[in-house]
């Protein structure tokens, strides 16, 4: 049997198939990582967001009342909020704020607010500010608004 010179081999070897599929590997996890990175930014954006909201609506009601809610994130929800129960106190001109239902772990008056993981905010009142409000952040451990917790002061 004499082999033609003109004649090719027709497919691919599977050294070029393992090349292909490994180029194809690292394009994967290059984009799985940047959406990843990509997810996480925009939850702490979305945490950020949360939280100035919520200081606009405190500033609001304390326009009204002269004071700041309880603390407590149910009453942060609440008296921000809960137009059954207080439309009838005259100083009350809310809602002060509305709220998504992926936004809330409950129905109002029951109901408390969390950021993009799922956790509660935390709503304290604070000898030196009115009060503070921090989200847990990405790791999800209370640091009392330290390292990458997010808050409002």
């Amino acid at each position: 049997m004499v082999r033609n010179k003109h004649t090719a081999f027709k497919g691919f070897t599977l050294i070029e198939i393992l090349v292909i599929l490994g180029v194809l590997s690292i394009l994967t996890g290059l984009i799985m990582s940047g959406g990843i990175a990509a997810k996480k930014r925009a939850r702490i954006y979305q945490a950020k967001t949360m939280i100035s909201s919520l200081d606009i609506a405190l500033a609001l009601y304390h326009v009204d009342f002269g004071a700041y809610p309880a603390a407590g994130n149910q009453n942060l929800v609440n008296l921000l909020s809960d137009i059954a129960t207080y439309s009838s106190n005259s100083d009350w001109h809310g809602p002060y704020m509305s709220f998504k239902e992926n936004t809330l772990n409950g129905t109002i008056p029951n109901a408390n607010v969390i950021d993009s993981w799922g956790i509660d905010y935390y709503y304290t009142m604070d000898s030196v500010l009115p009060y503070k409000i921090w989200s847990r952040g990405p790791d999800q451990i209370d640091n009392n608004g330290n390292n990458d917790d997010i808050k409002s002061w």
